[in-house]
């Protein structure tokens, strides 16, 4: 009798402790329920199922159950009292060291949902244990399932699912969770990863698969700017965020910072702060989260995110040219955002004229080496023959390719005929026009 009165005190002791966390859920409103194993598994894409047997697993990583989870919270502690005498009881053969059956587990991701031994869990956690025996059967999921995971976290697991499956990626990158706490961005993340599959099929013309369109996004797009998050330990700054939900916001801002330098000139660049000011206003317009404005003054003084904007700018200019491909010594470096699409028209324009020349169709690869060949190099052979790199020592020679190219046309303008490039790049090199 004794140690059953232990076991009814023990009882009303985990009860009283369910009710005080459920009230601290309720004002932190963060949720205190057990998974329910059929939602979780309907929501998820079934990958195979298979016996694992006998095994000690950790109580702590049990968080669900089949048909319990109404009955215990989050900490397997009782939330009711009609199966007081269950749990009376198995607690009771505690204190007669009784050695109970091992219970039957589920295990998804790093977590377990209960499927016999509830109030065994219940009572084994109560008295500390760390572990308990388990007949184990694993269901394979592509998603990871973690102790932090909960109810309110299984949509947006089943559209991280749905995302990995539709692009292969969890293949491809295994490593890679493409983890967001906001459901509606692996949405946003489709969006980019189409459109990267439209521009991919358009330069390359030919029939693009979207999972290799994935993986072309994952490497020259995503990653590198993941990357860069890492280093500049942004995430230290935004614990409750994932390296995903930053990837969509600082792509939004980049996307809006190149944006306030499209249509300005060579010579009238419009200073940086003044880009990120106005790449600051249409962000913060779009999007009103508190964090996103933290976000957009970390940003703002950030030298990084101009070299970011730059190699993103460069590394679909080679993916668009191949340039690499058949001319591994070109090294097109620019200072300033925008410019790779001036040299994209410019190679544009080289291989309409190359198509008129021979009477047949030009690709674009083809037509960007002929004008590195025949455009480009002679030119910036020229700048360095003058000299010219040496009055902006802060530019590189595409700059000036650039600069020289828009000289000459101001200078046509001015004087009514045909100006040489010698003449341009003169003029450049003495300052006229230049405010480099």
């Amino acid at each position: 009798m004794e140690n059953r009165q232990l076991a009814k005190g023990d009882f009303e002791r985990a009860v009283g402790r369910a009710f005080w966390r459920k009230v601290i859920s309720w004002l932190s409103r963060r949720s205190n329920d057990l998974l329910p194993f059929d939602m979780v598994r309907d929501h998820m894409p079934i990958k195979g199922q298979h016996y694992l047997g006998l095994k000690q697993v950790e109580i702590k990583k049990i968080v669900g159950s089949t048909g319990r989870y109404m009955d215990f919270d989050r900490a397997f502690l009782p939330v009711q009292t009609h199966t007081r005498e269950r749990w009376v009881n198995i607690d009771k053969a505690h204190y007669d060291q009784v050695e109970l059956p091992p219970v039957e587990l589920y295990k998804m991701g790093d977590i377990y949902f209960v499927k016999d031994g509830n109030h065994r869990v219940s009572v084994a956690r109560e008295w500390g244990q760390e572990f308990i025996d388990a007949y184990v059967t694993e269901i394979k999921i592509p998603v990871p399932l973690t102790t932090d995971t909960r109810v309110d976290d299984v949509k947006n697991k089943q559209e991280q699912a749905w995302f990995l499956e539709k692009t292969g990626l969890s293949k491809n990158y295994p490593g890679q969770l493409f983890e967001t706490g906001t459901p509606g961005q692996y949405d946003k993340l489709l969006e980019h990863i189409s459109f990267h599959h439209w521009a991919l099929g358009q330069k390359r013309k030919e029939r693009i698969s979207f999972e290799d369109a994935a993986v072309s996004w994952c490497n020259t797009i995503y990653l590198p700017l993941v990357e860069a998050i890492r280093e500049q330990g942004i995430l230290n700054d935004f614990p409750n965020l994932f390296e995903t939900d930053l990837y969509l916001w600082i792509t939004k801002y980049l996307w809006y910072f190149r944006l306030a330098y499209k249509d300005e000139g060579y010579f009238d660049q419009l200073p940086t702060k003044a880009a990120k000011e106005e790449a600051a206003r249409h962000l913060a317009e779009e999007e009103h989260q508190p964090l996103v404005r933290r976000l957009i003054l970390l940003l703002q003084r950030a030298d990084w995110i101009d070299q970011m904007a730059l190699e993103q700018e460069l590394a679909s200019f080679y993916e668009h040219t191949q340039l690499l491909n058949s001319r591994p010594e070109a090294k097109l470096t620019t200072t300033i955002p925008g410019q790779y699409e001036k040299l994209t028209e410019h190679i544009a324009v080289h291989r309409w004229y190359l198509g008129e020349q021979r009477r047949e169709a030009i690709s674009f690869a083809e037509a960007a080496q002929s004008w590195y060949d025949n455009v480009y190099m002679p030119l910036v052979q020229l700048i360095r023959e003058q000299g010219a790199l040496e009055q902006f020592p802060e530019r590189t020679e595409t700059d000036l390719y650039l600069w020289v190219i828009e000289e000459q046309a101001l200078l046509r303008v001015e004087y009514g005929e045909d100006v040489s490039l010698e003449e341009a790049t003169k003029q450049l090199k003495e300052g006229r026009s230049s405010q480099g």
